[in-house]
């Protein structure tokens, strides 16, 4: 059962107040940090330079408060390494006994669940999922007599948003170390003598990402390009001008695999599943269409494919319960003339490429990096992409990955990388890797790579 913390939530609910500060020396002697997320990660770790968290303090609530801080006093950083131990200060002044007044900073990084059992802050529902973490932010002073004048709390909500980065998003830290420090420093500026005991406010910040060995050399400090799918349609820019393309809901036709009608239209896909599929007769199976549109170029496609729906799968929650059938069966027209066919495997790994969960970044700029934990354990995962979509259209040959959760598009064309592309349902930024492809063909394949067909129904 999880503990929340009884003493620490008593001494954030507490306010004191002294009247007449005048002009002291103050010595802020420690500054403590904690996760009750992650208590072994190093992301919520001080950083090295803690000059920015001194700047704040001392343009703000100390001097606020009037107070002057020995700069030549430097606070030591206490890493938290149990629970209880939060909320509890142990007053040690032997070099600093005459000083008027001796501060304390405490930064604990605490889960979503605590604050919201507890009611100490005022999210709506629709607000509390997106926060991935709370800091408290305390700032707490202390009289020459060790009676405790003033204690102020900010708790600080962290939303990740989403970000011009491009990978496998990191799901242990809101974002990158030096965004989260920042956002707290920001906050400790706000800290104020005539606030309340304890403050709220929320902060969005980019999403981490994982590094990685296989997108990360080709999104380093890129341009992106971004879409545009506020309509009912997808548009973006490039030199050439704007790009419109429409992609709407997929058509899906149940096939009845004991109609043995010889005017049947799927009697050769009937055929070719009897033969090939062991569960046939157990399994369900559907014609899917898929519609596509480009307005610059003014071509209509149509995607055909056929899926095989397996229940034993969908009751073991696998997601491979809907499957494209493994033949290249999967066809392409062009106003109705045959232009390219498509074969879709599922959970196909990438040789020799990995992500590193260990190691964090922006997604933009590969040269900050941060390791999220003080031992890296596991240095490497393999990159495993949901689908691999191979293909042909008008004697050339396509490839599309898509992984991360489906959302991330990686396009080759004639083997050779050709763009990098994130959203899941739909596309949020583009990088052009190969700056000669073929736009039409370009277009094509990104309206093909976020088709409906494509989304996992589970």
């Amino acid at each position: 059962m999880r503990r929340y913390y009884p003493l620490l939530i008593l001494l954030f609910c507490q306010s004191f107040i002294l009247k007449s500060w005048g002009q002291k020396k103050l010595a802020l002697e420690q500054i403590q940090v904690y996760s009750s997320i992650n208590p072994s990660a190093s992301y919520w770790n001080l950083p090295k330079d803690i000059q920015p968290i001194l700047n704040a303090l001392d343009s703000g609530i100390f001097l606020k408060l009037g107070l002057s801080r020995d700069v030549l006093i430097v606070p030591t950083g206490l890493k938290l390494t149990k629970q209880n131990e939060l909320g509890k200060i142990n007053i040690n002044w032997t070099a600093t006994r005459d000083y008027d007044y001796h501060a304390y900073l405490e930064l604990y990084e605490m889960d979503p669940d605590f604050i919201h059992k507890n009611n100490l802050v005022d999210v709506s529902d629709s607000k509390k999922d997106s926060i991935h973490s709370y800091w408290f932010i305390t700032v707490s002073i202390f009289n020459n007599q060790q009676q405790k004048t003033l204690q102020r709390t900010i708790i600080l909500g962290l939303a990740p948003i989403t970000s011009l980065g491009i990978g496998y998003v990191n799901q242990t830290s809101a974002s990158t170390p030096y965004n989260i420090y920042n956002a707290v420093t920001q906050c400790i500026k706000l800290l104020s003598p005539d606030g309340e005991g304890i403050e709220y406010l929320d902060a969005k910040l980019p999403i981490a990402y994982t590094t990685d060995n296989y997108w990360m050399p080709y999104v380093h400090n890129q341009p992106r390009i971004i879409f545009d799918t506020t309509k009912s349609f997808i548009t973006y820019n490039t030199k050439s001008g704007a790009h419109i393309l429409r992609s709407p809901a997929a058509i899906l036709n149940k096939i009845n695999v004991k109609d043995k009608n010889p005017n049947n239209p799927y009697k050769n896909i009937i055929s070719l599943i009897k033969k090939n599929r062991i569960n046939a007769y157990n399994s369900e199976y559907y014609q899917v269409v898929q519609h596509l549109r480009d307005v610059k170029n003014d071509h209509d496609y149509d995607i055909v494919g056929y899926m095989e729906f397996n229940t034993d799968a969908a009751a073991a929650n696998s997601q491979l319960a809907l499957v494209f059938l493994p033949d290249s069966v999967h066809k392409i027209y062009n106003n109705k003339d045959s232009i390219g066919n498509f074969i879709v495997k599922d959970i196909v790994p990438e040789k020799d490429k990995y992500f590193y969960s260990e190691m964090i970044y922006n997604g933009y700029d590969s040269t900050k990096q941060y390791a999220i934990t003080d031992k890296i354990t596991s240095p490497k995962y393999s990159i495993v992409h949901v689908k691999s979509i191979d293909g042909k259209i008008n004697n050339t040959n396509f490839s599309i990955k898509l992984s991360a959760n489906n959302s991330i598009k990686t396009i080759f064309i004639n083997d050779k990388l050709s763009m990098i592309i994130s959203g899941k349902e739909k596309p949020y930024q583009m990088v052009l890797v190969d700056k000669n492809a073929d736009e039409q063909l370009s277009d094509f394949l990104i309206m093909f790579s976020f088709s409906e067909i494509f989304k996992n129904p589970n």
